[in-house]
């Protein structure tokens, strides 16, 4: 059964319209003696295969459009992957062998969705990827497409359940598991939408059903005051640091660990975040925010972490889950809340002081929709006063006129 090659300049139209425009293709070997190449075009790029005779010498045969430009059609428009399916399949038929396309595996087909994925927006792509890499294809990922079943789905859904006597917990894990069945029906769907692939049956995940009214907005967020209770009922100076730079910047934990010293600008007044869930972005600081960081970097090497452990060493995944939980519990809060209530604090605030939906999607790494809809309680409270404050006088001008 042949597999599909990976080419890093090749898999994606972002990486392909980066090479130069040039006669000669690049190519890359998808079987023996066979070979994909790419010629870049001013305009959308070619497919191009090449065979080699086996004396020395080779033949070369135009096989289709690249999709640099427009979404392929499985026919005269190809993919990475479907030009290298076409690549194989005309091959054989050249030299009379009547070669076949190979099954679709599961991992193949989400390499080619996660490439057309990543092409309109990378960071959703990442976070899709992120979840078929953890959660899915380690269990299905050499399955061949054809072969999936409804039971077997169905089986691997419950699975990412977490059982115990935790009824949050269990939401949660149930809403993930939601989040992660939507991915992997794009990714199928996507398959069978391509009809070079052969698969007309969609059953075995369309039957699949997502669980029911597992999905709210996290209630959970804090006042101003709230928040010093929980740094007062914190006795480990590495994680009261960690939980303030939370409140009064609105980034992730991951993001917030992730931070170096040198991603401070003290005289901007800004944190740039290297990695989190949405990607890279500089996160706008207010005085007192620019003031503790100021503190915070005083003294230390560029390449330290920002926000270090007690131990020095960098806060790793769910480090923080333990030490929350038990400032929560000294200073009285709700036993529910967890670190991401920091950036949802930050939020509601920011929302309730009439800063613009825009600026604080921008600042947090989010959507204006997402904001809308997780925040729409907040909205709603804050309406009425923000039309009596923002909205346009006519006499009152007049008057002080």
């Amino acid at each position: 059964m042949a597999r599909n090659t990976r080419s890093s300049k090749l898999e994606t139209r972002t990486s392909r319209l980066r090479l130069p425009v040039a006669k000669k293709p690049v190519f890359a070997r998808v079987a023996p003696g066979v070979s994909l190449g790419y010629r870049r075009n001013e305009t959308a790029g070619t497919w191009v295969l090449r065979v080699a005779d086996g004396k020395g010498s080779s033949w070369t045969k135009r096989i289709g459009q690249a999709d640099d430009f427009e979404e392929s059609n499985g026919r005269s428009v190809l993919t990475f992957w479907e030009a290298q399916q076409q690549a194989r399949t005309t091959a054989g038929g050249e030299k009379g062998e009547g070669a076949q396309m190979a099954p679709l595996t599961v991992e193949v087909a989400a390499l080619a969705y996660l490439a057309g994925l990543e092409a309109r927006n990378q960071r959703t792509a990442y976070d899709a990827r992120r979840r078929l890499e953890r959660l899915f294809l380690p269990r299905f990922g050499r399955s061949r497409i054809e072969d999936l079943t409804r039971r077997q789905l169905e089986a691997w859904r419950d699975g990412l359940v977490r059982a115990g006597g935790d009824a949050e917990q269990h939401r949660r894990s149930q809403d993930t598991a939601n989040r992660v069945l939507s991915i992997v029906k794009a990714m199928l769907n996507h398959a069978v939408g391509d009809r070079t692939n052969g698969l007309t049956d969609d059953s075995a995940w369309r039957l699949v059903r997502p669980f029911q009214r597992v999905g709210r907005p996290r209630e959970v967020h804090f006042t101003s005051a709230e928040v010093l209770r929980l740094l007062e009922g914190c006795d480990d100076v590495g994680f009261r640091d960690l939980l303030t730079a939370g409140f009064l910047t609105g980034a992730r934990y991951g993001e917030l660990a992730s931070c170096q010293v040198r991603h401070f600008d003290a005289e901007g007044g800004t944190l740039y975040v290297p990695r989190g869930k949405t990607g890279a972005r500089i996160v706008i600081l207010q005085p007192e925010a620019v003031m503790f960081f100021s503190r915070l970097v005083i003294g230390r090497e560029k390449n330290a972490q920002l926000l270090p452990r007690v131990d020095g060493n960098a806060w790793g995944a769910s480090h923080q889950v333990r030490p929350m939980k038990k400032a929560l519990l000294t200073a009285k809060l709700d036993p529910s809340g967890t670190f991401y209530a920091l950036r949802h604090s930050y939020i509601s605030r920011a929302i309730e002081a009439g800063v613009p939906l825009n600026v604080v999607a921008e600042n947090c790494g989010t959507s204006v929709r997402m904001i809308e809809t997780t925040y729409a309680k907040v909205l709603a409270a804050k309406r009425r006063e923000f039309i009596a404050n923002g909205a346009p006088r006519l006499f009152a001008a007049v008057t002080l006129a």
